[in-house]
């Protein structure tokens, strides 16, 4: 009987981890976003110029740095830009670094 009983026990706990688990934290927070202009471009980031309430919290002007080249891609100066950063670091001025940007699309 208890052979049984282990035999139950282990199929079990192999079929629980076979199943896929799913990334449940991706350490970007909805909090944590900064929208403004692209004013420059360059290699590893750009400069923007916030707008709104980003404006209001942090200040006029701030350089995001990106992880990869990538990102950059779809990125021209003048856009409008949604961050998603880490930490912005105090600076002259500011600086942070992207974990996610998007551009925002304004009807015409």
């Amino acid at each position: 009987m208890k052979k049984i009983g282990y035999f139950i026990l282990i199929v079990t706990l192999l079929l629980l981890s076979c199943e896929k688990q799913e990334l449940i934290d991706d350490h970007i927070s909805d909090k944590k976003i900064i929208h403004g202009k692209v004013l420059e471009k360059r290699n590893q980031g750009m400069t923007l110029e916030l707008t709104g309430e980003s404006k209001k919290r942090y200040s006029e002007k701030i350089h995001v740095s990106v992880p990869d080249k990538k990102m950059l891609e779809p990125i021209e100066e003048g856009q409008n830009i949604s961050v998603w950063f880490d930490i912005i670091r105090e600076s002259n001025p500011p600086q942070t670094k992207a974990l996610k940007v998007e551009i925002i699309v304004t009807p015409n």
